[in-house]
């Protein structure tokens, strides 16, 4: 399928994301993932909540060893049609010495974009860190890097 995908009209979208109340970090990455949905009238697919295993087609917009202070503009080629646009970013923070990562999935688009063939279509997608105390964060569990475990874990 994706072989057929070289002879479809593309487009392209471009703009900033634009995240407000970002806890303090050590470091953090921001992608987009495209929704394509069928039309202009085409309501937000899950209600605007899908679940994460829907997440695939995205693309890097900041990755976390990247500086703070790189521009969020993002210019990324699809195939023409209707997308709803969603905004992933993963916060790095540092409590009591230890590494922890918040996981925030955004759905800022109350309708879809249209790329159409050889046109550059602008959006802005802005989102507001939610306001969750840290102590009162979820937890999906424990990751060790290189599959390797501490002595205290």
């Amino acid at each position: 399928m994706a072989i057929l995908d070289i002879f479809r009209k593309k487009g392209w979208v471009a703009g900033m994301v634009v995240v407000r109340g970002l806890p303090p970090h050590k470091m953090y990455s921001i992608s987009v993932t495209f929704f394509r949905v069928g039309s202009a009238s085409t309501p937000p697919p899950f209600g605007g909540d899908p679940p994460a295993d829907q997440y695939i087609d995205d693309e890097s917009i900041k990755e976390a060893d990247e500086p703070d202070d790189k521009p969020l503009r993002f210019r990324i080629q699809r195939t023409a049609g209707f997308y709803y646009l969603a905004i992933g970013v993963i916060a790095y923070l540092e409590r009591d010495g230890k590494m922890f990562a918040q996981v925030e999935r955004f759905f800022p688009m109350t309708r879809p974009c249209r790329i159409r063939p050889g046109v550059e279509q602008q959006v802005e997608l802005a989102v507001a860190w939610p306001d969750i105390p840290f102590d009162e964060l979820g937890s999906c569990g424990t990751f060790y890097p290189n599959n390797t475990r501490t002595r205290d874990s």
